[in-house]
């Protein structure tokens, strides 16, 4: 069937655009800005505001584009003002990349049900960008994930396609080893096992849409969405994750996709 999985707001730009709406200056803005360029709003944050209850009320989860720290604290506050007074429903609401969210927003996000859906591949593709834009404290805290996991908030990572291939092993790889193009390891510390990272574009991707009941995993009466690999991903050098091929993909049951099976 057909149903409303969320509406979507994009409060600001991108971090590799220099256009993520941050609460204080950049280290580098584009050429041209004043000392203290912090970019801008895409979308009046007074009128997202007035539009979250609604949607809360009639259970349709928020789904806000937010990459710089002050567009996801009012991604947050919209939130919070929905639901002050109120008990506090299972809304899953979605911050959309959260690639520049800040450990006291993270604390925010689990208080209110907030799910971050980070953009997990940015250190390999911008992350030494990130390292001239932000400055290296703030470009290694990007996409933390282990800040995520240690606050036990659920989670997920995406590519956002086609801005990147779709390539889910290569997202595993570089939520696990957080290493960018120049071999600069950004922010070790945010670093994901390879367990936690399959958990978050598997059972963590159906929790965030509801679906977790029949989606994740492969459990008696879900619906047997699998994939096979080529090699046990909890073993291989973690270096070589990217390079895994998926061998056959299987969608209610029934193969739809067939690699190089041998």
């Amino acid at each position: 069937g057909v149903r409303i999985g969320g509406v979507k707001f994009i409060l600001d730009g991108s971090p590799q655009g220099r256009t993520a709406w941050m609460s204080q200056p950049y280290d580098e803005g584009p050429p041209g800005v004043d000392a203290d360029y912090v970019a801008y709003p895409s979308y009046d944050p007074d009128v997202y505001r007035t539009r979250v209850s609604a949607l809360l009320e009639r259970r349709v989860p928020v789904l806000a584009h937010a990459n710089g720290d002050e567009a996801i604290e009012h991604m947050i506050d919209g939130i919070a003002d929905a639901v002050e007074g109120e008990s506090i429903p299972d809304h899953r609401s979605v911050i959309i990349h959260a690639q520049l969210i800040r450990s006291d927003q993270l604390d925010r996000v689990k208080e209110l049900g907030i799910i971050p859906s980070y953009y997990s591949v940015h250190p390999f593709f911008w992350g030494d960008w990130h390292r001239r834009s932000f400055g290296d404290e703030r470009a290694s805290f990007i996409s933390p994930v282990r800040a995520t996991i240690n606050r036990n908030i659920p989670f997920t990572i995406h590519n956002d396609s086609p801005i990147v291939p779709p390539d889910m092993m290569r997202l595993i790889s570089i939520t696990v080893n957080r290493q960018t193009r120049s071999g600069y390891i950004l922010g070790p510390g945010q670093r994901a096992t390879v367990m936690e990272a399959l958990y978050a574009v598997t059972q963590g991707a159906a929790f965030q849409y509801f679906e977790e009941d029949e989606k994740g995993s492969i459990t008696p009466g879900k619906r047997a969405d699998l994939v096979i690999l080529e090699t046990n991903p909890l073993t291989v050098d973690p270096a070589r994750l990217a390079d895994v091929e998926i061998k056959e993909t299987f969608a209610r049951g029934v193969s739809v996709y067939q690699g190089n099976i041998n």
